[in-house]
């Protein structure tokens, strides 16, 4: 230390002048050209410069020399060079190049003893010891002790977290004792600054953070498990509960698959049966998005499967059916899908009769934005009509169409028995309306002559599929051939003659 101190005075007296204009030059050009947090931290560099020129002329027109007076502004110019070299090298050189910022606290820490050099070098040039100094301020020492005693605890405490490192800048940490929860914002010499969800900061001195347990979100790297709780009436088995509330954390687009999602029948109350659904994020910061996910779709798979979350049984409701009215209203349904049913092709040689009854027993199914309807290489045979929204077909995630209001798909997986040949998703919320084999499936037994020309159709249909993918560029077949195909996959599947 003492070779270091006296290197850098005869330093300081030979070239110092040369190297602290430089310096200020440089902290000139970075307070014009630097991001906003540099360009602050350069301020206090151009003040060091600023006194160590006035001092510098004040001493040259004393009549001793003012020697003292000189060594000081010497040391303001050490200081300046030190400010101006150690932003340059922790904010342009080391975080420039992506590493982690440098928490405020070790950044002090590593400025307050380039200052502590300057200052061995001013009163080594004063010929004045460190010692002797310290001796003779014994008293105000323990003065100042005292007075900042808790000030000096919360340096302390921060160092220790600084040591341990249990949290950084950007954890999301939950405190236990005021139960708040917030992403670690800051962490100096007397504080860590939390913010919350609400964006209101918590600023927590060290002493009582170091005091208080507190739950590290982000730390131990695993996925983080929420929860959400669900009761549904008593008449519905637990079995259709599980199947439904798990179908709704599908798809989610922040909610893992691994760990899986699980349900437990958990406890009955009032109202009927509580359903304890518990699934796993990624990140602490998109749980709500998640949960906010995974309600809305369990409302959306309970309204298709026609269920829906408990009342307390202490609710009475009193509804007068008119019989006349709610004719009307079966009626105008059952029009409505007439006209949706009216608008594909391929249904166009059933009779007036088939179609009815397949417009009165289709389903309506409503599909919340992002959610899967179908799936490629799925088995299930139903056809599908789109009556409002719109829905993306995607072939190995490649988007090849999209269709809108009276717009259908699936009609060949339902007519042949063949697997899904492309994934379809609801771009926005959508109603369909879905036809399943067993409706149509009593449509041809009753007019098994209509089976030839709903085939021709569906064939050319088929033609326009295949030209959107490579297989289908690769192996043409004549429309008449591909039309004979599926008038036997139909007599087949649906159990027709010849």
């Amino acid at each position: 230390m003492e070779r270091l101190v006296g290197a850098l005075v005869s330093f300081l007296a030979e070239r110092g002048d040369v190297f602290v204009y430089l310096a200020t030059a440089l902290a000139v050009v970075g307070r014009l050209t630097m991001p906003v947090e540099v360009r602050r931290r350069l301020g206090s560099a151009l003040v060091f410069a600023a006194l160590f020129v006035v001092l510098r002329l004040i001493a040259s027109g004393l009549p001793s020399g003012g020697a003292e007076l000189d060594a000081i502004a010497v040391g303001f110019g050490g200081l300046c060079i030190a400010r101006v070299g150690f932003v340059f090298a922790v904010d342009v050189v080391i975080e420039r190049r992506g590493t982690r910022p440098m928490n405020a606290l070790v950044r002090d820490v590593i400025q307050a003893g380039v200052y502590i050099v300057v200052v061995l070098v001013v009163l080594r040039m004063m010929d004045l010891q460190p010692t002797s100094l310290l001796a003779t301020g014994t008293v105000l020492t323990a003065v100042l002790g005292l007075s900042l005693q808790e000030t000096l605890g919360h340096l302390f405490a921060g160092i220790a977290v600084q040591i341990e490192r249990p949290v950084r800048v950007g954890d999301w940490i939950v405190m236990d004792k005021i139960d708040y929860t917030g992403r670690v914002i800051a962490m100096n010499w007397r504080s860590v600054t939390i913010q919350g969800d609400d964006r209101g900061q918590l600023v927590v001195p060290n002493g009582v953070f170091a005091r208080t347990p507190f739950f590290n979100y982000t730390k131990s790297g695993v996925p983080i498990r929420r929860h959400l709780y669900f009761t549904l009436p008593y008449d519905v088995l637990p079995q259709r509960a599980h199947e439904a509330i798990l179908a709704a954390c599908r798809e989610c687009p922040d909610v893992l698959a691994d760990p899986p999602a699980s349900v437990f029948t958990w406890r009955t109350n009032d109202k009927g049966v509580e359903y304890w659904l518990r699934f796993f994020v990624d990140e602490y910061a998109v749980r709500d998005p998640a949960q906010s996910a995974v309600m809305t779709r369990l409302l959306y798979e309970l309204k298709r499967r026609k269920l829906a979350l408990a009342l307390p049984l202490a609710n009475q409701y009193l509804h007068y059916v008119d019989e006349s009215a709610a004719a009307r209203e079966l009626e105008e349904a059952t029009r409505d899908r007439r006209a949706a049913l009216d608008a594909v092709d391929f249904l166009a040689p059933l009779s007036e009769a088939a179609k009815a009854d397949l417009a009165r027993r289709a389903h309506r199914k409503l599909y919340a934005g992002g959610e899967v309807l179908l799936h490629k290489g799925d088995v299930a045979r139903s056809f599908y009509v789109v009556r409002r929204g719109e829905v993306a077909v995607r072939v190995d995630g490649r988007e090849v169409r999209r269709l809108g209001e009276g717009e259908f798909f699936g009609e060949l997986a339902l007519l042949t028995g063949s697997e899904r040949s492309a994934d379809v998703v609801a771009t926005r919320e959508s109603e369909v309306l879905e036809i399943d084999d067993a409706m149509f499936r009593d449509v041809l037994k009753a007019e098994p002559a209509v089976a030839e020309g709903v085939s021709e159709i569906v064939a050319r249909r088929r033609a326009e599929l295949e030209a959107l993918s490579e297989q289908g560029a690769q192996s043409r077949r004549d429309q008449r051939g591909v039309a004979d195909e599926i008038l036997q996959g139909i007599r087949k599947v649906f159990g027709l003659g010849e």
